[in-house]
């Protein structure tokens, strides 16, 4: 993909690309210097000659053998550019800049065209202000293509220009190193699955989505009569003010903590804080409207993005996020709430509206223990390597060495596994940099009994217990870490302490960005498409599976698990658990594939 490339930038009359349209595109080429530059702008609207001679132009443009488009945001504009074509984009080469700066410099304050452009070509980004001075109104009444001609060709032209500029700048870095390639193509290959992921889609269950806000709105109005009967006057839990004087006022509760600008503060935690202080009954009615009166949003949100067929198009921000990590929004269907949570405890079975396709269910394949596991790889402790590697408990070792006889003579399974999830998360806590006194607090045990235990766990798990502190420095000293796969992580200055959190939740990525890429090629080969991934969820791939295919359900997840957990880099063992669900999200149970 090197060579003679072209810059490629679509405006349409919307974000969303299955309901809005491609007005207008530019392209824009350069000589090998990229110091003579050639915008070019096209509209898909106007005279009829006009939009003949456009059309004529985008499908030479998009013809197999042209030169490799370059994005700004391919994801969104490939599959703009295939509803005006009528035809897959998928075997043509392409690059994407925004990809580009988040390899090379993943921490930067922006990713944006214009800011990237200003920052190092200095072209102005006047051509903005001078475009939304047409955009006033009420929303979704206006878009780009009723801002006047003019001013909208000089704002193409430069997009065009900005595009193949930040391109000739940042992609000879990246080619420069193999392994940052790699891990850039693989990028690239991830635009592709996402774009089919998005367009399948989740399908909603609308009636019971309607059934489930109407109980749930009663529900909470139900809260704000208790609300009114006590405090005297109708309150608004999610008004600051009406809170503040519900509790601190006439509840009398004490001021824990303060917001940034002096106000007192009324989060999550903060509220459970004073639950678990003070027990009083309207802290109660308050967390339950709070987890209602958000879920009935939510759920509105969903009827309001679902198509005619009642499915859903989540957008996937594939490299958005500072450690590599996958994002999802409009709607984000990575973070449904789930029942069962403790700091949930009035969650609405939102999971339950998301259903399978007729003639379908949904598998869930989830890396098991990833982050322990990566831990445990970076650590190079080779106690812990061997005992994962012999399908042994590394929380339950950290458990005898911090409990010592308590843990080992312990007979009450129950009381056993409290201090064994205790101990995993100290091995958690110990991984990201904790000290003594978070640890004591973390297993409920003296800090001067926790002092002696902790030299006995440095002495059997010398690396793990020096991960935190080793990475710190490497972070300190070069400014990133770097994951097994070559992707750079730039560490904020000052905050070195969250190098070894980005190593291990940007290898995670990685992992999980090249599993999705391989099953999702798998599926297609091996399926025609009739089985194919809906979603990626952190460290899970939700996959949808005809009922008629399931003489070879056994066959085809046992290949799609061996795609996921095949990783020669990292010689720790990656584990994958398999949930199902046949009628809806919530109704998950536990899938073993046969011997």
């Amino acid at each position: 993909m090197g060579g003679a490339v072209i810059a490629y930038d679509t405006e349409t009359t919307g974000l969303n690309v299955h309901r809005d349209e491609v007005f207008a595109y530019s392209i824009c080429e350069a000589d090998s210097s990229a110091a003579t530059v050639y915008p070019e702008v096209y509209r898909l609207d106007g005279s009829a000659v006009r939009r003949y001679t456009s059309r004529v132009k985008l499908e030479d443009i998009w013809k197999e053998g042209k030169a490799p488009k370059v994005m700004h945001k391919s994801k969104f504009d490939l599959p703009m550019t295939e509803r005006v074509l009528g035809r897959s984009l998928k075997e043509q080469p392409f690059h994407d800049t925004m990809i580009q700066s988040h390899l090379i410099r993943s921490n930067h304050p922006s990713h944006a065209l214009k800011d990237l452009a200003w920052e190092l070509a200095g072209i102005p980004k006047d051509d903005e202000d001078a475009i939304k001075k047409f955009l006033k109104g009420k929303k979704g009444d206006r878009n780009y293509s009723m801002v006047p001609e003019p001013i909208m060709t000089e704002y193409q032209e430069r997009d065009a220009l900005r595009t193949i500029l930040l391109h000739h700048f940042f992609y000879p870095q990246i080619k420069s190193d193999p392994k940052m390639l790699e891990v850039y193509n693989n990028e690239l290959d991830l635009i592709r699955t996402s774009i089919d992921i998005e367009r399948r889609g989740m399908m909603l269950n609308p009636q019971r989505c309607h059934t489930l806000i109407n109980s749930t709105e009663r529900a909470a109005l139900g809260v704000l009569d208790d609300i009114e009967q006590y405090a005297g006057r109708r309150i608004n839990p999610d008004s600051p003010n009406d809170l503040h004087w519900l509790l601190f006022q006439k509840a009398g509760l004490p001021i824990t903590r303060y917001t940034k600008t002096g106000k007192p503060c009324t989060e999550k935690e903060v509220l459970f804080d004073l639950r678990r202080e003070f027990g009083h009954h309207v802290i109660e009615s308050v967390l339950k409207f709070r987890s209602w009166s958000k879920a009935v949003t939510t759920m509105r949100s969903y009827l309001k993005l679902m198509d005619a067929d009642h499915i859903i198009h989540p957008t996937l921000n594939t490299c958005e996020a500072d450690t590599g990590r996958e994002s999802c929004s409009n709607p984000n269907l990575q973070n449904v709430p789930k029942m069962g949570v403790l700091l949930n405890p009035y969650a609405v079975p939102v999971r339950s509206l998301f259903m399978p396709r007729p003639g379908h269910v949904i598998f869930y394949i989830d890396f098991s223990g990833i982050e322990f596991r990566l831990a445990v790889y970076y650590s190079r402790d080779q106690t812990l390597i061997n005992l994962v590697r012999s399908g042994g408990d590394p929380h339950a070792l950290a458990a005898e060495i911090f409990f010592g006889d308590q843990f080992r003579n312990e007979r009450d399974p129950a009381i056993k596994k409290t201090m064994r999830n205790a101990a995993k998360n100290m091995n958690f806590a110990i991984i990201y940099g904790a000290g003594v006194a978070t640890i004591a607090a973390g297993l409920n045990l003296p800090v001067s009994v926790v002092m002696a235990r902790y030299q006995e766990y440095k002495r059997r798990l010398p690396g793990l217990a020096a991960l935190s502190e080793r990475m710190t420095k490497l972070a300190q000293a070069q400014g990133y870490v770097e994951t097994v796969f070559g992707r750079r992580l730039y560490v904020p200055r000052g905050q070195a302490f969250v190098a070894t959190n980005y190593l291990i939740q940007g290898t995670a990525a990685d992992i999980l960005k090249r599993a999705q890429v391989r099953v999702d090629k798998y599926l297609k080969a091996a399926t025609g498409g009739e089985v194919a991934i809906l979603l990626p969820i952190h460290d899970e791939l939700v996959i949808e599976y005809p009922r008629k295919r399931m003489a070879d359900v056994q066959e085809v997840l046992r290949s799609s698990v061996e795609l996921m957990q095949d990783f020669p880099e990292i010689d720790v063992p990656l584990d994958a658990e398999m949930q199902v669900a046949a009628a809806n999200w919530e109704s998950k149970s536990p899938f073993k594939l046969t011997a």
